[in-house]
């Protein structure tokens, strides 16, 4: 009886849990999913041409959403407040496209070193981002 109770517990626990697919369901959670599976793509590349490859694809998957507004903000009473956090995603988003586009130019000269470098820049930005924009729920 303990087994049948320890598994339905589990079985329970599983659907209850927010699923990836509800992550992506906004054009911007679209957008961030495919800049997180590029960038899990060429954090561990060692061949430069498929490396710089992917970085371009993180970029460009962070300029479509770049227009975009995280739900948070979307949330807030228009006003200043609002307006601030709209600059700051922007800013954020910015320089996300800045630090891949270094990390591009990183694989193009050869320098693997220098993109292990910017991988952990990078994973210092998303939960830098992630902190600011998302609720404890969202992730």
């Amino acid at each position: 009886m303990k087994k049948q109770l320890f598994l339905f517990t589990c079985a329970l626990g599983l659907l209850t849990m927010p699923t990836r697919a509800a992550e992506d369901s906004t054009p911007l959670g679209k957008q961030m999913e495919a800049t997180s599976d590029a960038f899990k793509a060429f954090r561990r590349e060692t061949d430069p041409v498929k490396g710089a490859t992917q970085a371009r694809e993180a970029q460009l998957s962070v300029l479509k959403a770049l227009p975009e507004v995280p739900e948070m903000v979307q949330a807030m009473p228009e006003g200043p407040d609002k307006v601030k956090a709209l600059v700051i995603y922007r800013k954020m988003m910015g320089k996300l496209f800045v630090t891949l586009c270094e990390v591009e130019e990183a694989f193009l000269n050869g320098k693997i070193d220098e993109v292990a470098k910017l991988v952990e820049s990078l994973k210092e930005q998303k939960k830098a981002g992630h902190d600011k924009f998302m609720d404890d729920g969202d992730e």
